[in-house]
């Protein structure tokens, strides 16, 4: 049966009280494969699965078999679903991106229609959250003759579409008789602020620390034994990393596009020079050179930003095989014992709305004397 059907006849059969209490103050509370993990005003969803998270406000979840939950008195439903990847990857625009969403509404007013044979009103909107995310948000109206009007009875069900990676989340919020609908349209785009997206797994460590950093402190990784350290700003998404040598973060997503910051360093024994590191991580040659990663269009070297020692270069590049055109910056450092290289990449449609953050992001490294 599909989900939002079985969550329309908990609510209907149920009501409110069909919510079980659970123990809502553990920080790893399994919710379909997934877990909250509590803070100081509410508390974070966390999908390491199709890999993002959002922020719920609330002093209590309460639980229901099945994966739907209770919090500030709005009872939620997430699900992740597959879409057309051939009609919308992050290749292409808004316009596709917008047709999978519709589908997808297509697909849910399909299963209500039929469930209540009958014809069923509904309304959809498009907006965006400040980060330029694009989320999909539609109603789906109940018809009278399927609740009983004494009560406090299910009046719309609302739900809220974005495209996470190769994925649709999906997120319902009924909407009772006896809730504003105002209000709940309200509710669900201030939630849309706190999606972060991630390209791959969740440090869930560094996320840890950003959830229960309630003085709002800088976060400093501070790798000692190579001798520099840098803060991670509350846009940058940090990535699980299987090598102890790379760093990984990502910025916002924009139409499914995640910018990426690599750190990578290396042992000074590994190579006789800086030059000779900087001739091994910088593109060598000329615009239109090619070698066995890509082709070369353009580079530019740069002043260096902060404490900075090495070089720092912008440059555009296609990778071999491929038609798409990436931009980068990439700078090197050294310190007492490590040979560090960071790179910035980005789309050409997202490099100048990120640059100036990876530069500010560049401001924040100590190396140490």
């Amino acid at each position: 049966m599909n989900k939002y059907i079985l969550c329309f006849l908990i609510c209907v059969g149920f009501g409110v009280n069909g919510f079980c209490q659970n123990d809502a103050q553990t920080s790893l509370k399994p919710v379909q494969n997934v877990y909250f993990m509590k803070a100081s005003d509410g508390f974070h969803y966390i999908n390491n699965n199709i890999n993002y998270t959002m922020k719920f406000l609330g002093e209590n979840v309460d639980y229901m078999e099945g994966g739907a939950f209770k919090i500030q008195d709005h009872l939620i439903t997430l699900i992740e679903t597959d879409y057309d990847t051939s009609v919308y990857n992050n290749s292409k625009g808004v316009a596709e991106q917008k047709q999978v969403l519709q589908a997808y509404k297509d697909s849910q007013l399909k299963y209500f229609e039929e469930f209540s044979e009958q014809k069923m009103n509904f309304k959809e909107e498009f907006f965006s959250n400040k980060d330029g995310k694009l989320f999909y948000l539609f109603s789906i109206d109940i018809p009278l003759d399927k609740v009983n009007t004494e009560e406090d009875y299910l009046q719309k069900m609302n739900i809220l579409c974005f495209v996470v990676n190769d994925k649709l989340s999906t997120i319902s919020f009924p909407l009772f008789k006896s809730e504003d609908e105002v209000e709940k349209a309200a509710y669900i785009k201030a939630l849309t602020e706190s999606v972060a997206i991630f390209p791959s797994k969740i440090d869930i460590d560094f996320l840890r620390r950003r959830v229960l950093n309630e003085k709002d402190e800088d976060l400093v990784v501070n790798y000692e034994n190579e001798h520099f350290q840098f803060t991670v700003p509350d846009y940058l998404n940090v990535i699980e990393m299987n090598a102890v040598t790379i760093w990984s973060a990502s910025f916002p997503d924009v139409n499914n596009v995640k910018n990426a910051v690599v750190i990578r360093m290396v042992k000074k024994e590994a190579y006789e020079s800086l030059k000779a590191f900087n001739k091994d991580v910088f593109p060598q040659g000329k615009m239109g050179d090619e070698d066995d990663r890509m082709k070369l269009l353009l580079k530019e070297e740069l002043e260096n930003t902060g404490e900075i020692n090495g070089k720092s270069m912008r440059f555009q590049y296609m990778p071999k095989g491929t038609m798409r055109l990436y931009h980068a910056k990439k700078v090197t450092f050294e310190t007492k014992t490590h040979y560090v290289m960071i790179m910035f990449n980005a789309t050409p449609s997202t490099y100048e709305g990120n640059v100036k953050r990876f530069d500010a992001f560049l401001e924040t490294f100590k190396i140490e004397k």
